[in-house]
C-alpha cells in the first residue's frame, strides 16, 4: 500500500511504504489423548464431588483399544479411564500395599534383568529370577499383593516356555529359598499340567 503525503509545505509528494503485519501462526502440540471437563478445583477440606481438567498422553494402540472397549460397553473413554484409576488407587490404599519392604523400582529392576529379548522370562540359572532375588536378599513373602501379581505374570511366561514342564512339587521347590507364603506356594504348585507328550521327552529350555 502506498501513502501520498506533502512535506515542508512545498507541495512535494513522497511515497512512503506501509508495512502490513502478518498474523503469527501458532501450532498446537499434538495430544494423543485429551480428556477435559469444566469445573473448579475443589477445596481439599470439602468433599471431592467435582472434576478437574486433565490432559495426558498414551500410546496410539492403547487409545484405539480403549475406544473399542468403550464402544462395546456403550460408554466413553473418559468413563473407562476414571473407573480404572479409581480401582487402582483403591488397591494402593489397602493396608498391605503401604510401606512395602521391596520397592516397586527394585522389583522392576529384577523383572527387567530376567526378561529375555524374545519375550520369555528366565526363572532358573545364574541369570534367572530365583538367583536374582537371592542375590539381593529379597523374599517372596515380602511382596505386596500388587507386586506378587506382577511376579506371577512373569513366572507364568517363564513356565510356559519350558519344553518339559516340571512337576508341581519340582516347580514350587525352585522358590523355597525365597520364603513363600502359603498362598504363593499353592499358586506355584498349581502351575503344572499332566499332559502326555506325544513327541517324547524334551529338554528344558532353561
Amino acid at each position: 500500500m502506498i501513502e501520498m503525503s506533502r512535506e515542508n509545505g512545498e507541495g512535494i509528494q513522497t511515497q512512503r511504504p506501509i508495512r502490513i503485519k502478518k498474523p503469527i501462526e501458532t501450532k498446537r502440540p499434538i495430544v494423543l489423548a485429551e480428556f477435559e471437563e469444566e469445573s473448579n478445583i475443589p477445596d481439599l477440606e470439602e468433599e471431592d464431588t467435582t472434576t478437574v481438567p486433565v490432559i495426558f498422553r498414551m500410546p496410539k494402540k492403547t487409545y484405539r483399544n480403549l475406544g473399542q472397549i468403550a464402544l462395546d460397553r456403550e460408554t466413553s473413554r473418559v468413563a473407562l479411564v476414571r473407573e480404572a484409576i479409581k480401582e487402582y488407587l483403591k488397591k494402593l490404599e489397602e493396608p498391605e500395599e503401604q510401606n512395602p519392604k521391596i520397592s516397586d523400582r527394585q522389583l522392576d529392576r529384577v523383572l527387567k534383568e530376567c526378561s529375555k529379548e524374545d519375550g520369555g522370562f528366565e526363572i532358573d540359572g545364574e541369570n534367572g529370577f530365583v538367583a536374582a532375588m537371592e542375590t539381593k536378599g529379597f523374599k517372596l513373602e515380602d511382596l505386596t499383593p500388587q507386586q506378587w501379581k506382577r511376579v506371577k505374570e512373569n513366572l507364568q511366561i517363564g513356565y510356559d516356555r519350558y519344553w518339559n514342564k516340571p512337576s508341581s512339587e519340582e516347580f514350587a521347590a525352585k522358590f523355597e529359598s525365597l520364603k513363600l507364603t502359603e498362598k504363593q506356594r499353592e499358586w506355584l504348585s498349581g502351575k503344572t499340567t499332566e499332559e502326555d507328550d506325544s513327541e517324547g521327552t524334551k529338554e528344558s529350555k532353561e
